[in-house]
């Protein structure tokens, strides 16, 4: 009868795996308890995305034309008039043009950014950015800065939105 010699760890197996899972949890942690205003930026960007599929369906829906007004405190969605006699980016940037905002109960109602510093944006291409009827719109980028930080929300082709840190 032959007996196996007793298997185990060594003390070095256990001092890398130990060294492994510490590593790993300060990663997690960073991640999850790193920078409060970049991830308020990014929480910022992500509601935007579904705010803009949002405008777009309704733009689809219900077909008005729908302009998106931001400023370093909030946004906005408007609906423009039915019978526009200018192209819809034309008439977004005309004070005459512009219809009521959104009630207060309603998803596309007005928000202040939930940054606490003030937000700038960028949109390319530039202008006002207008949802409407259409099933295909180009790309475009949207980005939100705030004390230093900056996130880009991108819409592809194809619609689908992405927020880059």
């Amino acid at each position: 009868m032959r007996v196996d010699p007793q298997r185990g760890f060594t003390l070095l197996e256990t001092m890398v795996v130990l060294l492994i899972m510490g590593v790993a949890m300060g990663a997690a942690s960073v991640s999850a308890f790193g920078d409060a205003r970049m991830r308020t930026l990014r929480q910022d960007a992500q509601r935007l995305a579904g705010l803009f599929m949002t405008a777009q369906t309704e733009a689809r829906a219900g077909g008005a034309r729908i302009a998106w007004r931001p400023d370093e405190r909030g946004f906005a969605f408007e609906r423009l008039p039915r019978p526009l006699a200018l192209p819809a980016r034309v008439a977004a940037r005309a004070a005459w043009a512009r219809d009521d905002r959104f009630p207060a109960d309603a998803p596309l109602r007005p928000r202040e950014w939930l940054s606490d510093e003030p937000v700038s944006v960028g949109v390319r291409p530039g202008g006002v950015l207008v949802f409407d009827g259409d099933w295909v719109h180009g790309p475009l980028d949207v980005t939100l800065s705030a004390g230093g930080r900056t996130v880009r929300l991108s819409r592809s082709g194809d619609g689908h939105y992405e927020v880059q840190p």
